[in-house]
């Protein structure tokens, strides 16, 4: 087997952190159903930052000339694919809440596209999409920066153009959230953040508290005109893009290390932020099912679920290692 040795990178492991922990608490309110409120309008727009953050952190961490074609594959495919095989299989085996198509109605059919697509729940589009990422960096490790650079900018524009509604935009909610149009700008911009990694931890570094300040300015000026103008970012999607750019940008600069290394706990969400994405979904879905109303009015007991949620998919994590142990890579790719 191929290890690589691997470099942290404390901003990086503060905004995965900040990102997992966002992304259990989106599922365990009642924006992960349908707002209908201004509560859960508000929640589901300052949470939005979360999977692209996700992106972001990915594309930064993509080797790029350290390792060889055949290694990084290799190292790829132990991470994304057996612990999605392992626990996409066993959920629709077990029937767990939340599926996409329950046991008793799927099919073979139902069974491959769920597996081929990321939809055994709907939230594992975040695979799909990570290993068409994966597979088109194959390319990118090849350009020099300044191509690179280009292509990042060229991505710009075509999100911005998508949400827009000029070019290739679908009605359908399953492409809808696996299109490369959505997420190739964030994942090239954690993409290029490691390409000129130094000159701007250092720009970050020298400036701030100006930079973290005028972007938590800028960050509340569009939330609060978005409320006075509409509902919620649904009518103004171009505003939302910059509000999740900006957003993962002052969460890096926010985790930019004001000392030689970072918590624990950090560390360990981070590294195991993959385990928890695939784990916590029908753990939090069990929570709503069982407790409907404390999920559809914003009460206390969402963060009682969001706590649920994180605490047992840490818990099977610790538990897999524990049993499997070097092993757990091919069950929860941590």
């Amino acid at each position: 087997m191929i290890y690589l040795k691997k470099t942290r990178y404390l901003e990086i492991d503060f905004l995965k952190c900040v990102c997992i922990l966002t992304v259990v608490y989106i599922h365990s309110i009642s924006t992960s159903f349908s707002p209908g409120n201004f509560l859960g309008y508000l929640a589901g727009d300052i949470t939005r930052f979360a999977v692209p953050g996700l992106f972001f952190a990915s594309g930064f961490l993509f080797d790029k000339k350290k390792y060889t074609t055949k290694e990084i594959l290799w190292k790829k495919f132990l991470r994304l694919i057996p612990p999605y095989l392992f626990c996409s299989i066993c959920f629709q085996v077990i029937d767990a809440p939340g599926l996409t198509v329950a046991r008793n109605d799927l099919n073979s059919c139902d069974f491959l596209k769920n597996i081929v697509f990321g939809n055994t729940f709907g939230i594992y589009y975040f695979v799909f999409v990570l290993f068409y990422l994966f597979a088109l960096s194959i390319f990118f490790r090849r350009l020099s920066k300044k191509v690179v650079l280009l292509v990042w900018v060229f991505s710009f524009f075509v999100l911005f153009l998508f949400f827009k509604g000029l070019i290739a935009r679908t009605e359908s909610m399953f492409w809808f959230f696996r299109h490369p149009f959505i997420y190739l700008f964030y994942y090239l911009s954690g993409w290029i953040f490691s390409l000129y990694y130094h000159s701007i931890v250092s720009c970050l570094k020298k400036y701030y508290y100006k930079i973290i300040i005028c972007g938590f300015g800028i960050i509340t000026t569009l939330l609060f005109y978005t409320r006075i103008c509409g509902n919620d970012f649904y009518d103004f999607p171009v505003v939302s893009q910059f509000f999740i750019i900006l957003s993962v940008f002052v969460i890096v600069g926010l985790g930019v290390p004001r000392r030689k290394s970072a918590s624990p706990k950090i560390v360990f969400l981070s590294k195991n932020s993959y385990g928890i994405y695939l784990l916590h979904f029908p753990i939090v879905r069990y929570c709503q099912f069982m407790y409907p109303e404390a999920s559809s009015n914003y009460s206390i007991y969402s963060i009682v679920f969001w706590s649920l949620g994180l605490s047992v998919s840490v818990l099977l994590i610790l538990a897999i290692k524990r049993i499997a142990g070097k092993r757990s890579i091919y069950l929860i790719g941590s």
